[in-house]
């Protein structure tokens, strides 16, 4: 990293937080219409409370990820990352679709930094990592589909993607991160009887979750790291 200040990387994630939230209520809202009729399902990204709850997460996200990173170029990336990161888990919410515009902002994010990591480090075995994470994303959506899982494209594709981003491990770690936060949804769900198993979940906001929890923390990673071949 280009330092090792604790007090730094908190300002600077906090910061980033603030724009990132601030970002994430109008292209949130923006795309939100885009994709209803409708109007009434945007009205809680006008609510007070809906703008400082995304405002206190983004920092709390961004400042853990300028703590846990060791690489400023990595850095950077996930920082970005977190924009549509956080707009996807709004708009899937409240509408139940994943905006292809931000899934694209994500392979572009991925792009520019697989570029610049290949030709940095003269190593392009990267590209058939993140390759590799694309396949596992994608495969493991199919795969809950043809067990009659119902999973929907938008949710395929955002696996796929993540998949792309942060590589077999880390997704591998956010997948079962969704399956607990599932869980405890649907047992919310029969508590205050608003719901069951059949109760449709949208995934969103959990994959991205799950995501942004396994950037930070990438227990599965470093549990393969030390063992020993």
């Amino acid at each position: 990293m280009f330092t090792d200040s604790i007090l730094i990387k908190i300002l600077i994630g906090a910061g980033w937080g603030l724009i990132i939230g601030v970002v994430t209520i109008f292209l949130s809202k923006k795309l939100t219409l885009k994709r209803t009729e409708d109007p009434v399902k945007a009205a809680p990204i006008d609510t007070p409370l809906f703008k400082v709850m995304s405002i206190v997460v983004a920092v709390v996200a961004s400042v853990a990820v300028m703590l846990t990173s060791t690489d400023t170029a990595l850095a950077i990336r996930n920082e970005l990352l977190l924009i549509p990161i956080a707009s996807i888990a709004v708009v899937d919410s409240l509408v139940r679709k994943i905006p292809n515009p931000l899934l694209l902002l994500m392979i572009i994010i991925q792009a520019v930094y697989l570029t610049y990591y290949c030709v940095a480090e003269k190593d392009v075995t990267i590209l058939l990592t993140a390759g590799f994470g694309f396949f596992i994303g994608f495969a493991s959506c199919a795969f809950t589909t043809l067990l009659k899982v119902p999973v929907g494209a938008g949710d395929t594709k955002y696996c796929a993607v993540l998949g792309l981003c942060i590589y077999f491990t880390a997704f591998l770690q956010s997948m079962v991160l969704v399956g607990l936060l599932a869980i405890v949804c649907l047992i919310y769900l029969k508590a205050t009887k608003k719901g069951g198993i059949k109760t449709m979940i949208p995934l969103g906001p959990l994959i991205s979750l799950g995501s942004v929890i396994s950037i930070c923390f990438p227990f599965i990673e470093n549990m393969v790291g030390q063992i020993e071949i």
